[in-house]
């Protein structure tokens, strides 16, 4: 070795350090080898073509979930903002819009529907709603009660 080259310890420890930096790589994407059985490496099974197509269908609902809410949010802004609409007739339409935009959220984003696997979300969103709805309510009442009371 000359003077500018590396030892040999430097150049092992590099490769070593590339090695491991490929192999954490390749296990982080799933590309990586089954662990070692009879003293052989086995290489890891293939991913089935069904795992990319349920990614991309994700994607997709992500990003047409994304632009309905953006349509929905822009047309109550829009309503609100040039008076399309007059007094409780706009207050309906952003009401119906905040509704629509809710439905899409729970389908878009929390994947909520009405198929068997997913009644229990289902519920559990359903069961927490009335409960919010109740305490709001019962905050409402008592406030509108001391307020007559106070007049």
């Amino acid at each position: 070795m000359t003077a500018k080259g590396e030892t040999r310890a430097a150049v092992l420890a590099k490769a070593a350090g590339a090695a491991a930096v490929l192999g954490i790589f390749n296990l982080m994407v799933g590309k990586g080898s089954r662990p070692m059985v009879d003293g052989r490496s086995q290489p890891a099974e293939p991913r089935p073509s069904d795992d990319g197509h349920s990614r991309r269908a994700d994607l997709a609902t992500y990003a047409f979930g994304y632009l309905l809410a953006l349509v929905l949010t822009g047309a109550a802004f829009a309503l609100v903002r040039w008076r399309w609409a007059g007094g409780t007739k706009a207050l309906a339409v952003v009401f119906g819009l905040a509704l629509a935009q809710a439905i899409v959220h729970f389908r878009c984003f929390l994947h909520v529907d009405l198929k068997r696997s997913a009644r229990d979300d289902l519920q559990l969103i359903l069961f927490s709603t009335l409960i919010v709805l109740l305490m709001v309510g019962g905050t409402l009442v008592v406030l509108l009660n001391l307020r007559m009371r106070m007049m």
